[in-house]
């Protein structure tokens, strides 16, 4: 998209559309619609936009208590800005106060939402959008040869309101007359988110890597769903606790339930899983091995010379006595 002072250029669906500035010419039409809108919703007896904070109340639509918290969010807002430009706090808690003003905002514009529709349909809201759109409805082209996209110009486009390219236009027109495209940028506290790198260009929370993140600090992609990075090109999608998550599923191995009685498995979708057992496995035969023949002893010489002293000498045998030999006379005479 380019875009200068006169018109603002877009795609879509391949191909090149541009808004351009309303002539002289289609602004006086577009007051003069303006001026009799306003007329004919007058005579109809519609709001005027000085009666719709009672008609709000009148329809319970807005009270008291809503007005004080509307009240309560624009000073949280003003707080935050005063502690912003006053400084002296830790980063962390600056950063804190920033978003939480940047929430203020958006709750203020959701609490605001009724009243905005309401005022649509004040006298001053039907004319306001009357104008705009004669003149939008003139000034939407085709980029390469500057045709009109509604040849029948504003009466054409009342009818194609839905249309998806005069949707993406009418916000590009908007931006071209208003040049609020980038009012965010302004605030106060996106200016200080900026500063300090905890947004990127287009206001989106990154870590200090430039990464996408959401207010706690988790990782993000450009669609709010929650990553885990593997390397600085690529992620995979977990939940908010980190796990794994593939097509809408957890990524994870699945074991079989077990039965509470029985023991027996089933798997996921409640089908008994037979259990297969491992086959026995075939025991190797052990390669015999060749004993060595078993070495003679030796007799260490110590043993031997105990042997000796145990086995009795010769010369130490005791003699056995010899049987006295009496006297042979004796022997004579006793015979």
């Amino acid at each position: 998209m380019s875009e200068d002072n006169n018109k603002r250029d877009f795609e879509y669906g391949g191909v090149n559309y541009a808004v351009k500035r309303p002539s002289p010419d289609t602004i006086k039409r577009a007051n003069a619609l303006r001026s009799k809108t306003f007329n004919e919703a007058l005579q109809r007896g519609d709001l005027l936009r000085d009666q719709l904070d009672t008609e709000l109340r009148k329809r319970e639509l807005w009270n008291d208590q809503r007005e004080d918290d509307y009240q309560g969010l624009r000073t949280d807002i003003v707080d935050g800005e005063f502690s912003l430009n006053k400084g002296g706090i830790k980063l962390s808690e600056a950063k804190g106060i920033a978003l939480k003003m940047s929430d203020s905002r958006g709750r203020m514009v959701n609490m605001l939402s009724t009243r905005t529709e309401l005022d649509s349909n004040t006298c001053e809201g039907k004319a306001d959008a009357a104008r705009f759109n004669l003149l939008f409805a003139e000034s939407l082209v085709y980029l390469d040869t500057g045709e009109p996209y509604f040849p029948g110009g504003f009466e054409e486009y009342v009818t194609k309101m839905e249309d998806p390219v005069a949707v993406t236009a009418a916000t590009e027109f908007y931006y071209l007359l208003s040049g609020s495209e980038k009012l965010d940028e302004t605030l106060p506290e996106n200016q200080f988110l900026k500063k300090f790198g905890f947004v990127d260009d287009k206001l989106r929370l990154v870590d200090k890597q430039g990464k996408l993140v959401d207010e706690g600090g988790k990782h993000i992609d450009d669609w709010g769903n929650f990553v885990e990075w593997i390397d600085d090109d690529n992620y995979i999608f977990v939940d908010d606790q980190g796990r794994e998550v593939k097509d809408g599923k957890f990524n994870t191995e699945f074991t079989p339930f077990v039965d509470d009685e029985t023991g027996e498995l089933f798997d996921e979708d409640g089908n008994p899983v037979k259990e297969e057992k491992p086959k026995p496995k075939r025991k190797k035969r052990a390669a015999k091995k060749k004993v060595a023949p078993a070495a003679k002893k030796k007799v260490a010489p110590a043993a031997e010379e105990d042997k000796q002293e145990e086995a009795p000498k010769e010369d130490e045998q005791e003699e056995t006595p010899e049987p006295e030999k009496q006297d042979e006379e004796t022997v004579e005479e006793s015979s």
